[in-house]
């Protein structure tokens, strides 16, 4: 298998010696900081390019696209034109427009497209699912889900302002760049009905889009919770349960899980979770058992679209101070 990594930053570089620990020892690497790119693949001994068209004539099987938000379907479209399967970062794109068809080109193609939410496959997260289904604390009626993470410290090697997550060209904002609360969410309760978010740029960070939003989601039997910021130290991501027999809460940085046993009116832990790494480890088999068949895409791009349409609902329902109805339209009181 040849593999094409469009993007080789922390996740570029984090996917790319995944794989090659996983087998895959053909990788093109490419990237514009010709520096970067060139020093990543002595030291994993594979190629570099600088511009991806040259990587493309080597013919790659499989494209990982690693680049800002804002950047994800351009690249994404090109590695489909080259006829590549396809591993798209999360979130699709930075908005709505054009996903669509993409990803109805992809399957006319029959190419694979995976879309990369690693918390699908994280240990924490998977037995937080298992007790729900078991109804553990009986019939969920709330969740909250937590994520704080002071920017300037998330890539310490570079300055924050010139990051994707703080420039509104590539695709920044701590609702799109924190998109996995929303898909987990998804994951465990499937689609709201309705949705409102507050927020704005409320620090004094150097950036041009939000950096906290707090987001509810309305289902017909439960309420559903999301903060985001950009804000908080230390960073903190975590999730509560509460049903009505008991409550569930995990950690996904502390890397822990229990649940409340209302009988005995104890707290109950689970045991052997892994590291937050194996995620990523088993995200990257999963995208070689999907491209070999011996899988379908857990995330594929219908799902991808669905936390990608409620992270843009959100921003609309921000910007306008409305709840939005799924699938409905902004009321014209947002226009004024």
């Amino acid at each position: 298998m040849k593999v094409l990594i469009a993007g080789c930053g922390s996740i570029g570089q984090r996917h790319a010696r995944n794989l090659v620990e996983l087998g895959v020892q053909d990788l093109l690497l490419v990237d514009p900081d010709k520096e970067r790119v060139e020093a990543l693949a002595r030291d994993m001994n594979v190629q570099s390019f600088a511009i991806a068209e040259h990587a493309y004539a080597e013919k790659p099987d499989v494209a990982l696209i690693c680049a800002p938000t804002s950047m994800h379907l351009p690249l994404a479209w090109e590695a489909l034109r080259k006829k590549c399967h396809i591993f798209l970062e999360k979130p699709l794109s930075d908005s709505m427009r054009g996903v669509a068809e993409f990803v109805e080109a992809a399957e006319i193609r029959r190419r694979v497209l995976l879309v990369g939410y690693n918390f699908r496959f994280d240990a924490v997260l998977n037995q937080v699912r298992r007790w729900i289904s078991e109804e553990i604390a009986g019939r969920v009626t709330s969740a909250r889900f937590h994520f704080g993470s002071y920017l300037p410290w998330r890539h310490p090697w570079e300055d924050y302002r010139w990051g994707y997550g703080a420039r509104r060209e590539l695709g920044g904002g701590v609702i799109l760049d924190a998109v996995h609360e929303l898909d987990i969410a998804l994951w465990l309760f499937g689609l709201p009905e309705a949705i409102y978010c507050a927020g704005g740029k409320y620090s004094d960070l150097e950036i041009e889009v939000e950096d906290t939003a707090e987001i509810v989601m309305s289902y017909a039997d439960k309420v559903v919770a999301v903060h985001l910021d950009y804000v908080q130290r230390p960073a903190e991501r975590w999730c509560e349960i509460i049903g009505t027999r008991g409550r569930i809460q995990a950690d996904m940085f502390a890397r822990s899980a229990r649940y409340f046993d209302s009988e005995n009116r104890t707290w109950k832990h689970a045991e052997g979770i892994g590291m937050l790494e194996e995620s990523y480890e088993a995200e990257m088999k999963h995208l070689i058992d999907c491209v070999e068949g011996r899988a379908e895409p857990v995330v594929d791009g219908r799902i991808a679209a669905q936390s990608l349409l409620l992270a843009d609902e959100a921003r609309e329902s921000m910007e306008c101070g409305l709840a939005v109805t799924l699938g409905g339209t902004i009321t014209k009181a947002c226009a004024g």
